[in-house]
């Protein structure tokens, strides 16, 4: 655990976070768009909360094979890190990464808790990271002007109805739920890989 990290660990976080990132902007624009184009407020909900969602189910596989590739302190954390500073670098509101760490550092947490091994950590540690894919819809509860650029694409009642404190919260949970789904996707879909690992 107390372990370095090596320009080889520093090359495979590279080449997941391509993967994990071509995935969840495939995920998060195909249903935000949906969401936005839904004149049914719970349909927009569903919609909304299909974004992080789907990216939990369709990126646990290759978050959990990542997991096993670097198991080393701050290995996950540069992860989870570099796709929100990536978003506000592109124009996202600095919420979004503010948030974030709170999330990437309780799934950095978990997994120095089960010692990079634990299975169960793994999975528990992925359904946390997963919501902060969640993350930029929270700026429109507290940004005042992206909450304006929303109204004017998607209507007042649309935005009163999905941006909603209560709302937010469902969503979070639908994020941790495809979380939990992807991780254990990934667990099956790479058994071997956990245990040449030696991962429990």
């Amino acid at each position: 655990m107390n372990e370095k990290l090596t320009i080889r660990d520093l090359a495979h976080i590279g080449v997941f976070l391509v993967i994990y990132y071509v995935l969840i902007g495939l995920m998060s624009m195909t249903f935000v768009l949906l969401g936005m184009g839904a004149t049914d407020p719970f349909l927009a909900w569903l919609c909304f909360g299909g974004a992080p969602f789907m990216t939990g189910v369709v990126a646990g596989p290759v978050v959990m094979l990542l997991m096993t590739k670097v198991q080393k302190a701050w290995g996950f954390f540069i992860f989870g890190m570099l796709s929100p500073l990536a978003l506000w670098a592109t124009g996202h509101t600095w919420i979004v990464p503010a948030i974030s760490v709170f999330f990437v550092g309780l799934a950095e947490f978990i997994l120095r808790k089960g010692h990079f091994k634990s299975l169960k950590a793994m999975t528990l540690a992925y359904a946390c990271f997963n919501i902060w894919a969640m993350t930029p819809f929270f700026a429109v509860l507290w940004i005042q002007f992206m909450q304006t650029r929303m109204v004017e694409k998607m209507g007042k009642n649309l935005v009163m109805t999905i941006f909603t404190f209560p709302h937010m919260l469902g969503i979070v949970g639908v994020a941790f739920v495809g979380g939990l789904i992807g991780a254990f996707l990934g667990r099956k879909m790479i058994k071997k890989h956990f245990h040449k690992a030696g991962i429990v």
